[in-house]
């Protein structure tokens, strides 16, 4: 390349196929960015939903074994206290169940706010795909400014 080229205007359709070359590249890069990004949000999310099945799992479980066991020693101490056997025998259980189902809920709400605080868009995918408009407008006003 001689020094003469070198000084001289590039032309418009060279511009443009520079222009078209970048943006196709930047697009590319957005779209592989955005995977990446899609994936990494959808595996938190993923995480988050195994969370909210433990955290229901676990929750039928304890209230099985809450309820058998807690609930017949709650009946006995109903009774022991002055309550009728049958009486006691149902509400024991009744108030143990009561009991874990407050605590299951408690699980659950927690991990149901942790999932709603998450989100699949990809955030860093449309800030830089803003930042690429501004740097196309940009080159398009720098190019039309060097013709004139």
């Amino acid at each position: 390349m001689n020094s003469d080229t070198a000084t001289q205007p590039t032309s418009i359709p060279s511009l443009l196929r520079d222009l078209r070359d970048e943006a196709t590249t930047l697009v590319r890069q957005q779209v592989a960015l955005a995977k990446v990004e899609l994936k990494e949000n959808v595996s938190r999310l993923g995480g988050h939903l195994a969370k909210i099945a433990v955290g229901g799992v676990v929750t039928f479980v304890g209230a099985i074994v809450l309820l058998i066991g807690l609930g017949q020693l709650l009946g006995v101490l109903l009774e022991a206290a002055g309550l009728s056997d049958d009486t006691a025998q149902w509400l024991g259980p009744v108030i143990v169940g009561l009991v874990v189902a407050v605590i299951g809920w408690a699980l659950l709400a927690k991990a149901k706010k942790a999932l709603a605080q998450e989100s699949i868009a990809p955030r860093q995918t449309i800030e830089t795909l803003k930042a690429d408009q501004h740097w196309a407008q940009n080159k398009l006003q720098h190019s039309h400014e060097s013709r004139t």
